[in-house]
């Protein structure tokens, strides 16, 4: 599986970064939402992103305006957005856009666990 990081910030995410590797999921750095769009817009359907993770602090997007544009450009694309929001208030904002979930400002390898667990059961590995 291919997971593009959207962020400007690597630091963020070694922990996290070096779980998900370690449940072998092949990471793509993307420093913009623009260098996301163009790379799904381009992407082989051999090897797609299948998950993309989205820092709410990137210019020109909003995370949720983002995420509106990754669903409309490749549906079958997962999406985890970084947010500092309240649980409700990320409800609010996100709804109807089938955000997987919502990760800290820092994630952490039991971030990723929850992630992958998540992944896991919507694609019916684990029944």
């Amino acid at each position: 599986m291919i997971c593009a990081f959207v962020s400007k910030d690597k630091n963020l995410f070694s922990d996290f970064e070096q779980a998900m590797i370690g449940n072998h999921i092949e990471i793509e750095w993307i420093d913009t939402g623009k260098n996301l769009l163009s790379l799904l817009s381009r992407q082989e359907s051999k090897k797609p992103v299948q998950l993309v993770i989205i820092d709410e602090d990137l210019p020109g997007f909003t995370g949720r305006q983002l995420v509106e544009q990754v669903i409309t450009l490749s549906p079958m694309t997962n999406c985890a957005a970084i947010s500092t929001l309240s649980p409700e208030e990320f409800h609010e904002a996100f709804e109807g856009l089938g955000v997987l979930m919502q990760l800290p400002l820092k994630p952490d390898a039991q971030d990723a666990k929850k992630l992958v667990a998540h992944l896991n059961k919507i694609s019916g590995l684990i029944a």
